[in-house]
């Protein structure tokens, strides 16, 4: 990574940024976005920030690439952000090789790890090096995902309007694409798109990627709202929703190389995609009707017991299990939590 493009990754990971404080980074990507003399660009009422980069013809559709702003960290009045040679942890099913890889990872100025948001601070930088590169695109950042994708949620549907397929990058480790996301699948299972997206993939990383299901992030949202196809690629992250999380700088090179990939083999096209599938419970979890119209984030907060550090946030998109000690993080969508209740009450009842 050269020295310029090094600078401006520690920036934006220097930038702390939680669920609902997410100002300094929405103004962190808008002083960035100043920079650019051949964009536009405009917040939404809840930050969320939108980007168009050039013109597309009668017939052409714009590639969407995005990120969301908020990470799992508490604040801290500074992020310092160190260079490292260190190990990746096993992840997400892979493990990986003893090799240590240049890194960067977060303190505090006291040097206490806290975490330097990867998740999705890497997708931001992603992104934003990807407007620098491509001659049409959008952009989204999205805010307050990792509590249940509030501000994709609300997203401008008139910026979705001339989309022609959507890619997210909010995945750890270097090898993971999300197939189906909060219930809901992304693209067409074995279809053209995704046949070239593996190959895509394997000519950058050499080695082809491992698909999955995704507890949930903001492309689940596109998808309910728009008829293009969209996915979900690994960004470099490691760690993830723990201070001790880091980022592999090779591994980011590789994402914004897949991002222009991408871009290069399926161009202005629109790569249409209808199917969608998505349960709700909760009814069976008790959880009021979300109303969007509100301003604020509606959910359910209560501790697991009164003498307890952990307690549980329900929002309309799934549970998270929160230690308000050692500040971990467990994320349950509400297909994964009512799995977990049957196996519980199997278990207990035998």
């Amino acid at each position: 990574m050269e020295t310029n493009q090094l600078n401006r990754l520690k920036n934006l990971l220097s930038v702390p940024s939680k669920t609902y404080e997410e100002e300094k980074m929405v103004e962190h990507i808008c002083d960035v976005l100043e920079t650019f003399e051949d964009i536009s660009y405009y917040r939404d009422s809840v930050n969320n920030i939108y980007v168009t980069k050039g013109k597309v013809n009668e017939g052409e559709y714009y590639p969407l690439f995005l990120s969301h702003t908020d990470t799992v960290h508490q604040m801290v009045d500074e992020i310092v952000v160190k260079e490292e040679h260190l190990k990746k942890p096993i992840t997400f099913g892979k493990t990986f090789d003893d090799f240590s890889y240049r890194s960067l990872k977060g303190y505090t100025v006291d040097g206490k790890e806290t975490g330097i948001g990867g998740d999705d601070k890497s997708g931001i930088f992603i992104c934003l090096e990807l407007l620098r590169i491509l001659p049409t695109v959008k952009l989204a950042f999205f805010v307050s995902e990792e509590t249940g994708c509030h501000g994709s949620s609300r997203c401008d549907m008139d910026f979705l309007s001339d989309v022609g397929y959507a890619v997210q990058f909010d995945a750890p480790g270097d090898h993971l694409i999300t197939e189906v996301c909060s219930g809901v699948r992304l693209y067409e299972q074995n279809g053209d798109f995704i046949q070239q997206v593996r190959e895509i993939y394997k000519s950058v990383y050499g080695f082809s990627p491992m698909e999955q299901s995704h507890p949930y992030t903001d492309v689940s949202q596109l998808k309910k709202k728009g008829d293009f196809t969209c996915i979900n690629f690994s960004c470099g992250y490691y760690n993830m929703h723990s201070t001790k999380e880091f980022v592999v700088l090779q591994d980011i090179l590789s994402a914004i190389k897949l991002g222009e990939k991408v871009y290069t083999v399926f161009g202005l096209q629109k790569i249409g995609y209808n199917e969608s599938s998505s349960k709700d419970y909760s009814q069976f979890f008790n959880l009021p009707p979300w109303d969007l119209s509100d301003d604020e984030p509606q959910t359910n907060s209560y501790k697991l017991s009164d003498d307890s550090d952990v307690s549980i946030i329900e929002d309309e998109f799934g549970i998270t299990i929160k230690d308000d000690y050692t500040e971990e993080n467990v994320i349950l969508t509400y297909d994964d939590a009512r799995n977990l209740y049957e196996i519980l009450k199997t278990y207990y009842e035998d």
